[in-house]
């Protein structure tokens, strides 16, 4: 029980004063009045509550005291009002709420936080075998062709292409096509037998870039390949993120791919997004370096390394 003594010239704002302090339950003790001065004892059972949209509405009139407080999240001010002017059932409205908050407050949380210098691979493409994975198009054929024109056309390396990719229906076909464009040897690989055969040709190359399935985790024996060729010191292995997919989708790739001992990420199709969010969800949830960001299907070109978008997005930010 919370006691408390309270000393008023009427009773009548002493008694609205007691209300406010300790709320509806609260009785009156004893009351004494001396010399038209009254005092007066009063309880309550329990510490009154304070309400939790008055603590919001104090919070939010202390951060947004300023108009370019409100000007800075107008749009987010907009959808809140959009949500409340809405028929949606309470359920969903939760489920809106809790999604917002499970894929977007980390990011809010996180992102003044990154050292960008630290997110960027400096080094990328110096092992001999280059493992490119992803999932359905992650755009990973795609980013081979450019990473193979990188080592043989800037960097004057002896390369050659190999493929897992025989399960969809064309998959390897076009990166055999650029192969021979560009007069680099392809290798089709289906089981450990054709790894055992090729090995000696592997040889006489600087870099293998391997082509791995979207779908791996339906192919047990090709994850165990994978995951074989993936633990070797001479490995380096890649996951291209494309920055199109859900963060829920993002996440559950990136978990999923990080058991073949992944060393840097490769994000791809910057150029569809509307918003850079994605890229900050993935820059502020997961410790993986990035080393180059694809932003178009021109190959070889449309690429570029990670430091010359995220330097520039970052030095913008924090001005």
């Amino acid at each position: 029980m919370k006691m408390k003594k309270y000393t008023v010239e009427n009773l009548q704002k002493g008694w609205m004063q007691i209300r406010e302090d300790l709320g509806e339950s609260a009785i009156i003790l004893s009351i004494k009045e001396i010399n038209g001065v009254f005092e007066i004892l009063a309880a309550s059972p329990q510490k009154k509550q304070e309400k939790k949209d008055d603590k919001l509405l104090e919070l939010f009139r202390k951060k947004f005291s300023k108009n370019e407080d409100i000007k800075n999240l107008e749009k987010l001010i907009d959808f809140l009002i959009r949500l409340k002017d809405s028929n949606l059932s309470d359920k969903i409205l939760s489920e809106v709420q809790d999604e917002i908050l499970r894929n977007y407050l980390p990011v809010v949380e996180q992102i003044n936080r990154i050292d960008i210098l630290k997110k960027i691979e400096t080094n990328p493409l110096t092992k001999k075998y280059i493992n490119v994975l992803g999932n359905i198009s992650s755009g990973k054929s795609t980013t081979i062709a450019k990473l193979a024109a990188i080592l043989k056309f800037n960097r004057n390396k002896k390369i050659a292409v190999a493929s897992f990719d025989f399960y969809k229906i064309g998959g390897s076909e076009s990166l055999k096509k650029f192969a021979e464009i560009i007069q680099i040897p392809f290798f089709m690989i289906k089981d450990e037998k054709d790894l055992i055969m090729y090995k000696d040709s592997f040889d006489e190359f600087e870099h293998i870039l391997f082509d791995t399935p979207g779908n791996i985790k339906d192919l047990s024996e090709t994850e165990k390949l994978l995951t074989f060729i993936s633990s070797s010191s001479e490995a380096e292995n890649i996951l291209t993120v494309p920055l199109t997919k859900k963060e829920t989708l993002i996440d559950r790739d990136i978990s999923y791919f990080s058991k073949f001992k992944i060393h840097h990420l490769i994000l791809t199709k910057i150029d569809e997004l509307e918003n850079k969010i994605p890229l900050y969800f993935v820059l502020s949830n997961y410790d993986y370096k990035i080393s180059y960001i694809t932003n178009g299907l021109n190959v070889p070109k449309d690429i570029v390394e990670a430091s010359h978008i995220l330097n520039g997005i970052f030095e913008v930010m924090n001005r």
